[in-house]
């Protein structure tokens, strides 16, 4: 994906989500400490940001940075994930890692078991 695709697409999702959350820019600026400006190029695919600027926009909107980042992997990668669902994300976190504590005691079994 060339450069202005990956801006526009996390452009896209940013504004998506903070309209979901019923927020302006100036709103979203007082929560993340981000300038108002910055957060308009971001949606318009005018800048990406740093790291530290996704977290603080997915912090405002509540939601996951793998939510913004998904549809930039592969296809092959994103089939490969399917732990990442839209049901395993709306778990709480507790809930999570109790499944993912579950799947690593499955895989553990399965490796010594002689029959597998």
């Amino acid at each position: 994906m060339d450069k202005n695709k990956f801006n526009e697409h996390i452009g896209k999702i940013f504004q998506e989500y903070r309209l979901k959350n019923n927020l302006t820019q100036n709103q979203v600026s007082e929560l993340t400490n981000l300038e108002p400006r910055h957060i308009s190029q971001i949606e318009r695919g005018l800048s990406k940001g740093s790291i530290d600027t996704l977290i603080k926009l997915c912090n405002a909107y509540k939601i996951t940075p793998d939510i913004v980042l998904y549809d930039l992997l592969d296809t092959n990668l994103k089939n490969c994930i399917s732990i990442y669902n839209e049901k395993f994300k709306k778990l709480s976190k507790k809930d999570k890692d109790t499944i993912l504590h579950l799947i690593d005691y499955f895989l553990y079994n399965q490796k010594s078991d002689p029959f597998c």
